[in-house]
C-alpha cells in the first residue's frame, strides 16, 4: 500500500494541500446476485438523495436507541451539500421517532456512525438515514454496529481521491461452490438518480471462488489468495472530484456472500470540514 505519510508530506512541503485523509469503506453483503450490485449490508445499490430541499431524517427501530437510554444516543451523518463540499451533522437520537436533519441541500451521505452511547455501546435497533416523506434509505446502520456499511464514497469538491487497493472474502450461501466477480468501480456522477443508473467504468476486476478465495482471473493489477488487490507498482488509482467510488460484486451462478472494503487516501483545499479518517 502506498504510505499515506509520504502523501502528506509531498503536499506540506509544497504547501498546497490542507488536508490528507485515509478512508476505508467496508461492508457485508449477504446475498449478491448475478449483475453487477454495490457491496452493501443493505443488499441494495444506494439511493442519491434529492437535493431540491429534500429533508432527511434519523430514527432507529429500537426505543433504547434513545439519549439517556442505553443504544446509541447520537449518530453523525458525514454528507455532501449541492456543491458537493463535506459536512457532519449530529443528530440525538430518539428511539423510534424520527429526528430531522437541519441541513437539506444533501446531494450524497458518505457514511452514518454512532458517536455515543449508553452501556450497550452500539446501535440497539437498524438506524437508518432516509427520506422523511418515506422515499430513499441512504445509509443503514445494522444492529449491533456502530457504522453503516456501504463500499462507496464521492470525492469532495476541491479534492483528489487515490485509491491504494482493496479486498475481499466471499462464501456461499447455498449448496455447491460459489465464484463471484468483484469490481471496482468509478462514476463521474453528479446530484440525482440512483448509483445504480449512473456509468459505472471498472478499473480493477478479481475474479474468485468463495472459501479460499482463490483468484481465478484479475484485471487492472495484482490479486492473490489472501484476499487483497493492488495497483501494479503500488502506484494508487487517482480519482477526480466529485467522482464515485464503489466495489461491485457479481455472482456466477451459485449465490454468494462478500466482506469487501477498498483504502483510500482523499486530500484537498475545497470548502467544507476536513475530510477526516474513516
Amino acid at each position: 500500500m502506498t504510505d499515506i505519510a509520504n502523501i502528506q508530506s509531498l503536499a506540506t512541503a509544497a504547501n498546497t494541500v490542507t488536508n490528507v485523509a485515509l478512508v476505508q469503506p467496508y461492508a457485508d453483503n449477504a446475498t449478491i446476485g448475478t449483475s453487477f450490485e454495490t457491496i452493501s449490508n443493505t443488499d441494495a445499490d444506494q439511493v442519491l438523495p434529492v437535493i431540491a430541499g429534500a429533508d432527511l431524517d434519523v430514527v432507529s427501530a429500537s426505543a433504547a436507541d434513545d439519549d439517556g437510554s442505553t443504544g446509541a444516543t447520537a449518530v453523525r451523518v458525514t454528507y455532501l451539500d449541492e456543491e458537493f463540499n463535506q459536512y457532519t451533522e449530529d443528530v440525538t437520537m430518539n428511539g423510534t421517532s424520527e429526528q430531522e436533519m437541519t441541513e437539506q441541500n444533501i446531494s450524497f451521505i458518505q457514511k452514518a456512525e454512532v458517536i455515543s452511547s449508553g452501556t450497550g455501546l452500539k446501535a440497539a435497533g437498524t438506524i437508518t438515514v432516509a427520506d422523511v416523506t418515506g422515499g430513499g434509505v441512504h445509509a443503514i446502520i445494522i444492529t449491533g454496529q456502530k457504522e453503516s456499511g456501504n463500499c462507496t464514497w464521492k470525492i469532495p469538491a476541491g479534492h483528489t481521491g487515490y485509491i491504494h487497493g482493496f479486498w475481499y472474502d466471499v462464501d456461499a450461501v447455498a449448496a455447491g461452490q460459489g465464484t463471484a466477480e468483484i469490481a471496482l468501480q468509478v462514476a463521474h456522477a453528479e446530484s440525482s438518480g440512483t448509483a445504480n443508473s449512473e456509468t459505472w467504468r471498472t478499473i480493477a476486476k478479481v475474479t474468485v471462488v468463495e472459501n479460499d478465495n482463490d483468484v481465478v482471473a484479475a484485471t487492472g493489477g495484482n490479486a492473490n489468495n489472501t484476499g487483497s488487490f493492488s495497483f501494479p507498482g503500488n502506484v494508487p488509482f487517482v480519482v477526480p472530484a466529485k467522482a464515485m467510488v464503489r466495489l461491485a460484486g457479481k455472482a456466477h451462478s451459485t449465490a454468494v456472500a462478500a466482506t469487501c472494503g477498498f483504502s483510500m487516501s482523499v486530500q484537498g483545499s475545497g470548502s467544507g470540514t476536513t475530510v477526516t479518517e474513516s
